[in-house]
This record gives structure tokens, C-alpha cells and sequence, in this order.
């Protein structure tokens, strides 16, 4: 009976050493998840990390770490829809004429509802995330990793996108008091080829002011474009970021402009 024990005790000592090997692979895993971080954050070259869904291979690599990389590719993932639609709205709000203003009463409407859903959506989807990010307790080695990733994949996009969306409001809001005005002032105001013809000096300097307040938010404007490419990533099919035929000397950036008399998107001209 003493070498059957002393067979026990050696069969138990060897199962504890097992388990404890196959238990201990935290500290490879956390070196795994600091590596994944750091190769994906140099391959952004100084703009948002991709976060794409790991690999079984990664999965594996990781263990318990996938969960907490999967909190923040969920809440890219949750940006990148929410800022879908903000590219339709860009589109909506490509204004060349005081005739496109009037046109799109109900696409700027619609655009402005879109725009309240989305900005909900996002702040919703940085709550959640921002939860899930204080209930990890992360070693000291990987939350600077994590949270530098964190802050330049997701905080960062996030407060760029509510930007953006802000801007893409005001300017909807001010080309649909435009359209108002028109609207108002029909019996002073023709459209003829987009442009507007006024009948009274003073019912021109009236809509032109109206034109220079959409104007000067040009410049926030393309900032805003520019916010949502970063975000989403540029694409060949929006339809926002591609000139509409013959509008080569329209600026880039949407906005009604008001160039010398006689082209597209000139100032209301008064009637003779």
C-alpha cells in the first residue's frame, strides 16, 4: 500500500503542475493583446485604429483579453453605422443654387431627424462602451495600450462625429429658413434656372444676407466631410464626395456659394 500512496501523491503532484501550467497563460495572453494593439495602432499611421473582428488565431492568443478588445471593435463598428446616414445628409446639403435650397424643403426636413437619430445612436453607443471600458481592471503594463487606442480609435471618432453632426444641423437649419423665406415672399421672389430674381432691392439684400450666414459655414462644413470620411473611410460610391456634372467651379464643399452675377449659385439678382 505505501508505493500505491507514494504513486497517488506523485499522480497529484503532477496534475497540480499541469493545471497550473494550462491556468497560467495570462501573462503570455497580456503580451499577445499589448503586441496586437501596438502592430494595428502603427499600421493606422497616426489616424483611427482599425479594429476588426480577431481571428480564431487571435481569439486563441488573447483569452480572457478578446472580450475587452471586443468592447472596443463593437464600438467602432457601432460609429461606423451610426455615421452612414451622416453621408446622405452630406449629399442633401451639396446646395449649388437658391432653386436647390427650395427643392430639397423636405430632404433637409427628413436630413435633420436623421441627424437628431444619429446623435443619439452615438452617445448611447459611447455610454455603453464607456461602462464596459471602467469595469475592466487592466494591469498596469496593457491600460496604457488600451487606452491609447481607446481614446484615438473611439473617443476621439465619437467627438468628431457629434461635431460633425452639429454642423451638418446648422446648416440644414439655415438653408430650410432660406426655403421658408422663398416660400414667404413668393409673390417677390422667381426662380429662374436655380437662381432667384427679386423684386425690390430690399427683398434681395434681405435673401443675400440669408445666403452669406449659410456661406460662412463653409469652411465647418468640409471640416465635417472630412470628420465622417474618418470615421466611415472614404468610398468610391458616396455620392457626397463626387461632383455633380458641370459643377466644376462649384466649391467642394456644398454650401450655396455666391460668385459673380450670372452663374449657377449666384446672389438673388432683383427682377426687371
Amino acid at each position: 500500500m505505501a508505493w500505491l500512496r507514494v504513486c497517488l501523491i506523485g499522480l497529484i503532484a503532477a496534475l497540480a503542475l499541469l493545471l497550473g501550467a494550462c491556468g497560467n497563460r495570462e501573462p503570455e495572453a497580456r503580451a499577445a493583446f499589448i503586441a496586437l494593439l501596438q502592430s494595428r495602432s502603427e499600421a493606422a499611421a497616426g489616424g483611427p485604429v482599425a479594429l476588426p473582428s480577431l481571428s480564431k488565431e487571435e481569439r486563441q492568443a488573447l483569452g480572457d483579453y478578446a472580450q475587452a478588445y471586443g468592447i472596443m471593435s463593437d464600438y467602432q463598428a457601432e460609429l461606423r453605422k451610426a455615421a452612414q446616414p451622416l453621408r446622405e445628409v452630406l449629399a442633401t446639403e451639396t446646395l449649388r443654387s437658391v432653386g436647390d435650397i427650395v427643392a430639397r424643403h423636405d430632404a433637409l426636413t427628413l436630413a435633420r431627424k436623421t441627424l437628431q437619430a444619429n446623435v443619439a445612436a452615438v452617445r448611447e453607443a459611447r455610454a455603453r462602451a464607456d461602462k464596459a471600458r471602467s469595469s475592466l481592471e487592466l494591469p498596469p503594463d496593457l491600460a496604457p495600450a488600451y487606452d491609447g487606442v481607446y481614446d484615438e480609435s473611439l473617443t476621439a471618432p465619437a467627438n468628431e462625429l457629434l461635431a460633425a453632426a452639429d454642423t451638418l444641423d446648422a446648416v440644414a437649419r439655415d438653408a430650410l429658413a432660406i426655403a421658408d423665406f422663398v416660400a414667404a415672399n413668393a409673390a417677390g421672389i422667381e426662380l429662374a434656372g436655380g437662381q432667384a430674381r427679386v423684386a425690390t432691392p430690399s427683398l434681395q439684400q434681405a435673401l443675400n444676407l440669408r445666403l452669406q450666414g449659410l456661406n460662412a459655414q463653409s469652411d465647418d462644413l468640409e471640416r465635417a466631410r472630412e470628420q465622417i470620411r474618418r470615421a466611415v473611410g472614404p468610398s468610391l460610391t458616396d455620392p457626397a464626395a463626387t461632383p455633380s456634372a458641370g459643377a466644376a467651379s462649384t466649391p467642394a464643399t456644398g454650401v450655396v456659394s455666391a460668385p459673380a452675377a450670372g452663374s449657377a449659385a449666384a446672389p438673388a439678382a432683383v427682377r426687371r
